[in-house]
């Protein structure tokens, strides 16, 4: 039998089945099938039904391009038969970076239950991961940053995959406060990308060392490098990483960027306008058109986290500000007090941010939400988590998760 591109879809595998429902915005993508696969010639099983375990490797190879857009989805490819599961390579690198799950926090550092939420699905997910049991986790570019004692490593919990970091005792003892560096030194990890990108890097916020409180490193560094160093008077509020550069902003409201490769520093000539006794300040990886971070400040006063502004450094008629934006096109803000998520989103999920809001309702159970603020009309909504309403009192903050399979 000769099957063509006007084949109907039940003789379709279920997950492709979806992919092309008209319900599906990117249903079109496989229909109709390229003209170099018009008429292949496959083998029929029982009943007339094709073989698709015998599809041809670059046919499964180009439906996987096309139509896995999500992690979710290109996992549920990979399980339509064993010949698709060879002929897919467990960590693409095709796939656009993914929406964030909301990570919940552990019952404590013993705690080895992973908790996501994925609000895009209203589903959630649990792993069950001994290896984590007594660490400390940090998240960034779907990756964990684990710290145990004095022991970092990289690890992936959805692949498995893991790499060790220079340790924290690999500074010499005349650096530390302590001579044996406690586990809340660190304050704050970021990856710049994956750890599969050639210019990789890892950066550290430490607490507890004297003399250095911002350092960074690679695979296969045998110590952190120092990259800032600490001054009371300028102390850290936050940072984030964009290309080869880390920016920073200090409590006297000034942006800086380190240069990684020339281990130079620049400050911004404007300072921003900031109230630290009732705001909160972050900093978000750039889109590349601004020269600079995105400066993200969050209203906290009484508990109301609606108002939120965002500036992007500009330079026009010889003058060079921060200027307020109520436009960042089709991208999305994730925010966390730790770590924040730029993504290009499609539809009319961009320009707007997203953010956790957890609200106690008792001494034993507090409920979770997900507001979402539109930059231009300054309104919120909250998005229903679903089943996942009430959680029993946890310590420890929420994060974004953004997983990946490489």
């Amino acid at each position: 039998m000769v099957v063509g591109p006007t084949k109907t879809l039940p003789c379709w595998p279920p997950i492709v089945q979806s992919l092309l429902s008209p319900s599906n915005p990117r249903a079109s993508i496989l229909a109709p099938v390229p003209t170099r696969f018009e008429a292949p010639s496959l083998a029929v099983t029982m009943h007339g039904r094709q073989d698709w375990a015998n599809l041809p490797p670059d046919m499964i190879t180009l439906i996987s391009e096309k139509a896995s857009i999500t992690n979710t989805m290109y996992v549920h490819l990979r399980a339509v038969c064993k010949g698709w599961r060879s002929s897919l390579t467990p960590h693409p690198r095709h796939l656009p970076r993914q929406s964030p799950w909301l990570l919940l926090p552990r019952l404590g550092v013993h705690d080895f239950l992973l908790r996501f939420y994925n609000p895009s699905l209203c589903k959630s997910y649990h792993f069950n991961l001994p290896c984590l049991s007594g660490k400390y986790i940090y998240n960034s570019y779907g990756w964990f940053v684990l710290n145990h004692g004095c022991r970092v490593s990289l690890f992936n919990p959805i692949t498995g995959n893991s790499f060790d970091l220079p340790s924290l005792d690999a500074m010499s003892k005349s650096e530390r406060a302590v001579p044996n560096v406690p586990h809340y030194c660190l304050q704050k990890v970021l990856l710049s990308c994956n750890p599969s990108e050639p210019d990789f890097f890892v950066v550290a916020w430490f607490l507890s060392w004297s003399d250095w409180e911002l350092g960074f490193c690679r695979i296969g560094d045998t110590h952190w490098n120092r990259l800032k160093k600490r001054d009371g008077c300028t102390s850290l509020l936050d940072f984030t990483c964009h290309r080869n550069s880390v920016y920073t902003v200090n409590c006297k409201k000034e942006v800086s960027v380190y240069d990684l490769q020339s281990l130079t520093v620049w400050t911004y000539p404007s300072k921003i306008i900031y109230y630290p006794n009732y705001q909160r300040i972050n900093l978000v990886e750039g889109d590349g058109e601004s020269g600079g971070p995105l400066v993200v400040i969050t209203y906290e006063c009484h508990g109301n986290n609606n108002l939120i502004n965002v500036y992007k450094w500009y330079e026009y008629d010889s003058q060079q500000q921060w200027c307020l934006v109520m436009d960042i096109g089709k991208r999305a803000l994730f925010l966390n007090r730790f770590n924040c998520t730029n993504l290009q989103l499609e539809g009319t999920q961009g320009n707007a941010i997203y953010y956790d809001a957890s609200c106690p309702l008792d001494l034993n159970s507090f409920r979770v939400s997900i507001n979402r603020v539109f930059l231009k009309s300054g309104s919120v909504l909250q998005h229903n988590l679903g089943p996942l309403v009430e959680f029993p009192t946890i310590c420890g903050w929420f994060s974004w998760f953004t997983p990946s399979l490489i």
